[in-house]
C-alpha cells in the first residue's frame, strides 16, 4: 500500500497559528500518514537579516505538533545547513520512500514564483503540491496541483517577533505553549 507523506515547509521563526491552521486543514483533508513540519536551515528566496536559532526554533515546533494532536520535524533541511534547495531536499526523501505519494504545502506567495524555483520542472515530477490560499479568496492551480481553501488569517513570524520587541501581547497569535517558550527564553527581544 503506498504511504501518503505531507510536507510544511517553512522557516517557523516562530511557528504561528496561521501555519497551524494550514497544517489542520490540510492535514483532515489529505488524512496522509505522516504529516512532516520541514523546517528550513536558509531559504534560497529568503533574505537573511536575522540570526536564526534553530534550536528554539525546533522546540517551538515540537511544542505546536503537540498542540495539534498531530505531525513531526523533519531535520532534512536543518542537518544539510546551508543554503537549501526544496529539489534536493524532497528528492533526498522521495529516495528514502521510492514508493510515497509526496504532498509539498506552498502559499500563494510560492506559487506565484514557482517558475524562479530549482529544477521545478523536475521537482513537479517528485510531489504534488498543495496551493493554499493566501491574501486571496480562492486560490487557481494548474493541472496535478491541488487547492485546498484555508480561513484567512493574517499573521505572520515578523509580526509575532515585531510584538514582541515593542512589548505587545501575542496571545492567541501563537499557542500558549510556544508563547510560554518565547517569554522564558526572552527570545525576539532585542
Amino acid at each position: 500500500m503506498t504511504q501518503s507523506i505531507v510536507l510544511y515547509g517553512g522557516q517557523f521563526n516562530p511557528i504561528h497559528t496561521a501555519h497551524m491552521a494550514v497544517a489542520s486543514e490540510v492535514y483532515h483533508q489529505l488524512k496522509p500518514d505522516r504529516f512532516l513540519f520541514l523546517p528550513s536551515y536558509m531559504s534560497p528566496l529568503k533574505s537573511h537579516n536575522a540570526e536564526l536559532n534553530t534550536s528554539h526554533r525546533l522546540k517551538m515546533l515540537e511544542l505546536a505538533t503537540d498542540a495539534l494532536g498531530f505531525g513531526e520535524v523533519c531535520l532534512d533541511e536543518i542537518e544539510r545547513q546551508g543554503q537549501s534547495y526544496t529539489y534536493d531536499t524532497l528528492k533526498a526523501i522521495k529516495a528514502k520512500h521510492p514508493d510515497a505519494q509526496i504532498y509539498f504545502i506552498i502559499g500563494t506567495d510560492q506559487y506565484d514564483q514557482l517558475d524562479r524555483w530549482y529544477r521545478i520542472d523536475e521537482l513537479k515530477q517528485i510531489v504534488t503540491f498543495v496551493v493554499v490560499n493566501r491574501e486571496k479568496e480562492v486560490q487557481e492551480v494548474s493541472e496535478g496541483m491541488i487547492a485546498i481553501k484555508i480561513p484567512r488569517i493574517d499573521i505572520s513570524s515578523s509580526l509575532i517577533r515585531q510584538r514582541v520587541q515593542s512589548g505587545e501581547p501575542i496571545q492567541v497569535l501563537v499557542p500558549k505553549q510556544v508563547e510560554s517558550y518565547i517569554r522564558r527564553e526572552r527570545l525576539y527581544e532585542d
